[in-house]
């Protein structure tokens, strides 16, 4: 049913519970107007079928119903019963108010079978480091373990990071400076599933996701720090009068002390988000060096090796550092390709159709993938089911 503008925007308000006296009286008179009408309400604010709610989302501007929401009932902390009762996807409005009423309703039963998913943890915490020579050594969250990087130094492993001992960068005279230096160079790659971190010589810090690969120097030299990136990975770059550079498929990224993260999983581009400080960016085939500031996303395009910058909301894209996933209308699809990488399973659609929906919604990154199967369950009355590591997504 196609309805008018001004009853979309009243119908989201009365499921937002934010409806005037006037406005309510303006959204019975439309309910009452028609059985159409009314048998569509009430469909509406029960539980619907999957296709007319993506129907009914699609009229409305879902992003500012979102904020609205947002703003209206999740002040309390993130921690809060809201978040943890799985509202972790409050899906754009009015398929969700399918959200809301997930989150109020004892009534909605949900299959047995995405009990399942409590089995099936999030990643952990686990590398592999390549020394010299391609020995190989598996790096997991145990007790202190020392991890001999070469000769003469000798690294800690712990809690889920590997630790290099401080060195600090000392004045040498120009004879020395004239000197070619030996670098030798380690390699800390994650799976899926896996995250770890890093902490270099000179204190600067790396938070590698899953399926990254980052190669560095066990020790700098004398006038820069450089290290190659495949994958993503957050930076906290230590305060330095050498700069300090990440390389990558698509360019490089130079900081002036800085935090921020960068992003190749796209075989297109090389994403850039800047969360303080100061960094330039300079596409492989290119000398020019273009400057962002905080709070700006920049895209390496490998197409035409232009650089891209825009002024947008850094969280989701930093979020998974802080240990949670929030999407910002990012379609089940996107959202998918992230759970399977990081819980280690295999998502599939019953329809090509179902990978388009958009959802916005936040979750707790380390809890079990059972809370979020279920929202998106509850929310879009889809089918889920679960064979093991295998998940199945379809219409009812």
């Amino acid at each position: 049913m196609k309805i008018k503008v001004d009853a979309e925007k009243l119908i989201a308000q009365y499921l937002l519970g934010d409806l005037t006296d006037p406005e309510k009286e303006q959204l019975d008179n439309w309910v009452k107007s028609s059985p159409q009408h009314e048998e569509f309400f009430n469909r509406l604010c029960t539980n619907m079928s999957f296709r007319k709610r993506y129907e009914a989302y699609t009229q409305i501007n879902s992003h500012q119903a979102w904020k609205h929401f947002k703003k209206k009932y999740c002040q309390v902390s993130i921690t809060s019963i809201f978040l943890k009762y799985a509202a972790i996807f409050i899906l754009p409005i009015i398929i969700a108010a399918g959200g809301w009423y997930f989150y109020t309703s004892s009534e909605i039963q949900v299959s047995d079978n995405l009990t399942l998913g409590d089995a099936i943890q999030p990643g952990i915490p686990k590398a592999t480091l390549i020394l010299a020579g391609n020995n190989k050594q598996s790096l997991t969250p145990t007790y202190p373990t020392p991890v001999k990087v070469n000769h003469s130094t000798t690294a800690i492993a712990q809690n889920g990071a590997l630790i290099y001992p401080t060195t600090p960068n000392t004045n040498i005279d120009s004879i020395l400076k004239q000197r070619s230096e030996v670098i030798e160079n380690n390699t800390l790659t994650t799976e899926q599933g896996n995250e770890f971190r890093v902490t270099f010589e000179d204190g600067t810090t790396v938070h590698l996701n899953y399926n990254t690969e980052l190669r560095y120097p066990i020790k700098f030299s004398q006038t820069k720090r450089m290290v190659y990136l495949k994958g993503e990975a957050y930076f906290k770059v230590a305060q330095d009068t050498r700069p300090f550079y990440v390389i990558t498929d698509h360019g490089t990224i130079r900081q002036y002390g800085t935090e921020f993260n960068v992003n190749t999983f796209s075989p297109e581009r090389t994403e850039v988000a800047l969360v303080k400080g100061s960094i330039s960016i300079i596409p492989t085939k290119s000398s020019q060096e273009q400057f962002i500031k905080p709070g700006q996303l920049a895209h390496i395009e490998q197409k035409n090796n232009n650089i891209s910058i825009h002024n947008v909301d850094l969280t989701p894209y930093i979020a998974w550092n802080e240990g949670r996933l929030i999407f910002d209308n990012r379609t089940l699809e996107n959202i998918v390709e992230i759970l399977e990488h990081w819980y280690n399973v295999d998502i599939s659609f019953g329809t090509s159709e179902l990978k388009q929906l958009r959802f916005t919604g936040n979750m707790d990154r380390y809890a079990t993938i059972s809370p979020i199967l279920k929202a998106i369950a509850r929310t879009t009355n889809l089918q889920i089911k679960i064979k093991g590591r295998e998940i199945l997504i379809t219409d009812n």
